[in-house]
C-alpha cells in the first residue's frame, strides 16, 4: 500500500509547486522564485549528495554535456517559463496544458530520434491537439479562430517541448550515475543557471526577492523541498515497488490534484471547457502511450531518475 501512496504523493506535490507559483505570483518575480527553488535544494541535497558526486567525479565528466543539458532544460528554461506563465494564467488552465507532456513526447521522439508513430498514435496526437485549441482558446472557436490566445496559456505549452525535450534526452542518452547522484549535479546546474538569470534580472529590470515577510521564506523553503525532493523520492520509490507502468496510470493525478488546490486556497473557478479540454487530452494521451510500437527496452514510463516540475 505504501508504494501507492508513494506514486500519489508525488503528482500532488508537484501541483502544489503551481499552486504555491501562481499564489505567489503578485508579489516574488518568476525568476527569483526558481533561483530561490533550487538554492534551497542544492543546499538541502549537497552534504549527502556532493560527497557522491566527488566519488563518480570521473562518470560525471563523461557524462557532463548531458547533465548541463538537462540542468538547463529542467531546472532552468521549463520551471522559469513554467513560474512566468502563472503570473497570467489560472492553475486549472495550467495543469491542463501540462497534461499535454506525452503529445510533445512523442512528437519529438519522432523528429529526433526517428521513433515510428501507430496510426492510433498519430489519431492520439490530433485528438490532443483539439484539447491543446480548447483550453487555450477558452472553449470559444471565435478566439481560436482569430488567434486570440491568453500569453499564459501560450507560454505554458511553449514549456512542455522544453520538458518533453528533456525527458526524451534523459531517455535516449542517459547519465551513467546513480538517481540521487544525478539530482545532485542537476540541481547544482539549476543553482549556476537560476544565479545569472537572476542576476540579470535584479540588475536589468530591479526584480528582487522580497524576503521581509515570513511567509514568503516559508513558501521557497516549501517549493524547494517538497516538489522538488521529496516529490523525487516518492516516485522513485514508487516505482522501485511497483514498476514504471503504475506510475504513468497514476501521473495523471496530478491536473486532478491541481484543479483541487488551486480551488481550495486560490478560489479559482472550474469551467467547462477546462475539463472537456482535459477529458479530450487524455483520451489523446492514452492513444500516444498505450499503443507504442514494441521496442527492445522501451520504457512506457517516466524514468526514476528525474526531476519534475
Amino acid at each position: 500500500m505504501r508504494f501507492y501512496i508513494f506514486l500519489a504523493l508525488a503528482p500532488l506535490f508537484w501541483a502544489s509547486n503551481w499552486v504555491v507559483g501562481r499564489g505567489l505570483h503578485e508579489i516574488v518575480p518568476p525568476v527569483g522564485l526558481n533561483f530561490a527553488r533550487w538554492t534551497v535544494a542544492f543546499l538541502v541535497i549537497a552534504p549527502w549528495g556532493v560527497p557522491r558526486v566527488v566519488r563518480a567525479w570521473p562518470v560525471v565528466k563523461q557524462n557532463w554535456k548531458v547533465l548541463g543539458v538537462l540542468g538547463l532544460l529542467g531546472a532552468g528554461l521549463f520551471q522559469t517559463m513554467i513560474y512566468l506563465g502563472l503570473n497570467f494564467t489560472t492553475v486549472i488552465n495550467a495543469v491542463v496544458i501540462n497534461s499535454t507532456l506525452s503529445f510533445f513526447m512523442l512528437i519529438i521522439s519522432w523528429l529526433m530520434l526517428r521513433e515510428p508513430m501507430t496510426r492510433l498514435q498519430i489519431v492520439g496526437v490530433l485528438i490532443s491537439f483539439v484539447g491543446i485549441l480548447v483550453i487555450v482558446g477558452r472553449g470559444d472557436p471565435a478566439f481560436v479562430l482569430d488567434m486570440h490566445f491568453g500569453l499564459g496559456d501560450l507560454l505554458i505549452l511553449c514549456a512542455m517541448p522544453l520538458w518533453a525535450l528533456y525527458s526524451v534526452i534523459l531517455k535516449r542518452w542517459p547519465p551513467s550515475l546513480p538517481a540521487f547522484e544525478t539530482l545532485t549535479v542537476i540541481s547544482g546546474i539549476g543553482f549556476l543557471v537560476m544565479l545569472v538569470l537572476y542576476t540579470g534580472d535584479a540588475v536589468l529590470f530591479g526584480r528582487h526577492l522580497p524576503l521581509d515577510d515570513g511567509r514568503i521564506w516559508a513558501a521557497i523553503a516549501y517549493v524547494g523541498i517538497v516538489p522538488t525532493i521529496a516529490a523525487f523520492f516518492c516516485w522513485n520509490e514508487g516505482i522501485r515497488g511497483l514498476g514504471p507502468n503504475m506510475a504513468s496510470f497514476l501521473y495523471p493525478l496530478m491536473p486532478v490534484y491541481g484543479m483541487v488546490l488551486a480551488i481550495i486556497f486560490l478560489g479559482e473557478a472550474l469551467h467547462a471547457y477546462q475539463v472537456a479540454a482535459l477529458a479530450i487530452i487524455l483520451v489523446g494521451v492514452y492513444l500516444c502511450t498505450a499503443f507504442q510500437p514494441k521496442r527492445a527496452g522501451a520504457a512506457r514510463a517516466p524514468a526514476p531518475s528525474r526531476s519534475r516540475h
